[in-house]
């Protein structure tokens, strides 16, 4: 199935390949995870001069000659500014700011643990009708384009006919950003480059604050995506206008009888941000770059991609006295808002954190002396549902692991996605965030969208519906979503009877209004519940938090024809 998709300008590029023989390896660059793998990822650092560098992270997947991004931006960028950057220098960047968990400081615990062993630039604005060209040049693999222009249908006009692919669905949010003056940067790959070319793309805005212009992302983002910003300044970074999220170390679940190592981490950031109304960051780290600076620049290797990602992220480092980590989880009904980031007050925050053995009454050292089997992780600590979504267990397939599973609200449908570690999830959606359905023209000039539930089965329980071209299913009342991946990586979902039941109240729910300002995708027609919904929302382990989210963040524009199967 080929699809246009509309994705995050930070969207999560693969993680670097296979591991690198030791001797290759160079002390910083070597094989850390990052806790969420399949998180957006941006990167500034801020300069002497007031200006505001940047780094993005792109993924695509699909041909070559259907990859186009665009991102609004305030200014016209710096035009000697424009390059790639190493892959390796941000994911090395990311995975060493990343939360770090260490061990319960019990040593009756440790009993319990699994045994592991181009050319020239042009800038200075041209006119192309109604469209001004500041800046066209070729950088590295990509065809760079700054355009302007106070008409949004000729800017879109422009675009598509310079083949940077533009769908019917994202001209009403590109006419938000042209009524508010904003320059749009655009790329795409030069007719002779490989979409394994894509590199992430830095660039230089002239002044102003760090801020992430995000609200068109919410026409086809994954649910629940992962957003990590890091920040160079000569001080700690916090948002503008987005609340601080804090999150209690006291309630981090882990699991003792899993390598590697996992945590809620990531759920409880996703519930913390929910409850926050669907928008805010957690600080998952603050500090001085001193240490990383000097792990950089330490690097030993003759290896030339680990030197090339040394020389581009030593700079950075070492012209700012401070990095600051934020980390959030949003969906799509939730972009709603560009988060804007300043200068803020604070003690350095460390990524270190200890685990516990007890939290909640619950001994997570199963098998420790004393423990009690009781006192394992259950699956629905570690999952996000959404602020739609209620968790539930369900027993595995064929005799496995109990699973989490998803109940879903009215209004919103169960899409099977990867979790941050990159296992099949379930995450309510709301429905009326399709701007892709059966029946609609990619492009005015494309043939109709075949239906993908046309082959996808949710069970005798549910119901396919189409979300963005993507099957999701919309389970009967009572019964949860439970999603599985086969070894081909197709995904399905699938609707049955949890272990407890869901409490009829929880379809009492609701979610709100989207706002007036933004374009909605498909109309959808929700009967009101039959009881008036008591206030707070439903996150993943269930319990009441604040009503369901509708704000959120737009990270620009990636607009990708992509393939996707349907089974």
């Amino acid at each position: 199935m080929r699809k246009l998709w509309a994705a995050t300008v930070m969207a999560a590029a693969a993680l670097t390949s296979a591991p690198r023989p030791a001797e290759a390896c160079g002390g910083f660059f070597c094989g850390r995870q990052p806790v969420d793998q399949t998180a957006e990822r941006i990167l500034f650092a801020t300069n002497q001069d007031g200006s505001v560098t940047m780094v993005t992270q792109i993924q695509y997947a699909g041909a070559a000659p259907d990859f186009a991004w665009v991102v609004p931006l305030a200014e016209v960028p710096a035009v000697e500014s424009l390059a790639v950057f190493p892959q390796l220098a941000l994911t090395a960047l990311d995975t060493a700011t990343g939360p770090q968990f260490q061990w319960p400081n019990d040593p009756s615990c440790y009993s319990s643990f699994p045994q592991f062993g181009g050319s020239g630039p042009t800038a200075g604005g041209t006119d192309d009708g109604d469209v001004t060209v500041h800046i066209r040049e070729e950088v590295g693999p990509y065809d760079v384009a700054v355009v302007e222009s106070t008409d949004p249908t000729a800017l879109v006009g422009w675009l598509r006919d310079n083949n940077f692919r533009v769908n019917d669905a994202m001209v009403p949010y590109i006419r938000i950003y042209t009524s508010e003056g904003m320059k749009f940067l655009a790329l795409r790959l030069q007719p002779d480059a490989a979409v394994t070319d894509i590199q992430p793309f830095r660039f230089t805005l002239p002044s102003g604050s760090p801020s992430i212009p995000i609200r068109l992302t919410a026409i086809a983002a994954e649910p629940e995506m992962g957003i990590t910003v890091m920040i160079l300044g000569d001080r700690r970074y916090g948002p503008a206008n987005w609340p601080d999220v804090e999150i209690d170390d006291n309630q981090i679940v882990w699991s003792a009888n899993q390598w590697p190592l996992q945590t809620n981490w990531t759920a409880l950031v996703a519930r913390g941000v929910d409850e926050a109304g669907g928008r805010g960051f957690v600080t998952e780290m603050s500090g001085p770059t001193t240490s990383i600076a000097e792990q950089v620049r330490n690097t030993m290797t003759s290896d030339e991609d680990q030197l090339a990602a040394r020389d581009a992220l030593l700079p950075l480092l070492e012209g700012n006295a401070t990095i600051t980590r934020l980390y959030t989880r949003l969906s799509p009904e939730e972009m709603t808002v560009d988060p804007i980031f300043r200068r803020t007050d604070g003690p350095v925050v460390s990524n270190t954190r200890l685990l516990q053995r007890y939290v909640e009454d619950r001994d997570l050292c199963v098998g420790a002396p004393g423990a009690e089997a009781a006192g394992a992780a259950s699956p629905c600590d570690f999952a996000a549902c959404g602020a739609g979504g209620l968790c539930r267990v369900v027993e595995g397939a064929d005799g496995a692991q109990p699973v989490a599973a998803c109940a879903c609200v009215p209004g919103t449908t169960a899409r099977t996605t990867l979790d941050p570690s990159g296992r099949p999830t379930v995450t309510c959606q709301d429905l009326r965030m399709s701007f892709l359905n059966p029946g609609d023209r990619a492009l005015p000039d494309a043939p109709p969208l075949a239906d993908p539930c046309a082959t996808f089965d949710c069970g005798a329980n549910g119901e396919c519906v189409p979300m963005n071209m993507t099957p999701t299913c919309r389970c009967s009342t009572g019964y949860v979503a439970v999603g599985t991946m086969a070894a081909d990586g197709s995904r399905t979902t699938t609707c049955v009877l949890p272990d407890e039941p869901v409490p009829a109240s929880f379809y009492d729910r609701r979610v709100p209004q989207l706002p007036d300002s933004l374009p909605g995708g498909r109309p959808v027609d929700v009967p009101p519940p039959a009881v008036a919904a008591a206030s707070g929302g439903c996150n993943a382990g269930g319990h009441a938090g604040s009503a369901v989210g509708l704000s959120g963040v737009l990270l620009g524009l990636l607009v990708a024809a992509r393939r996707r199967r349907r089974s």
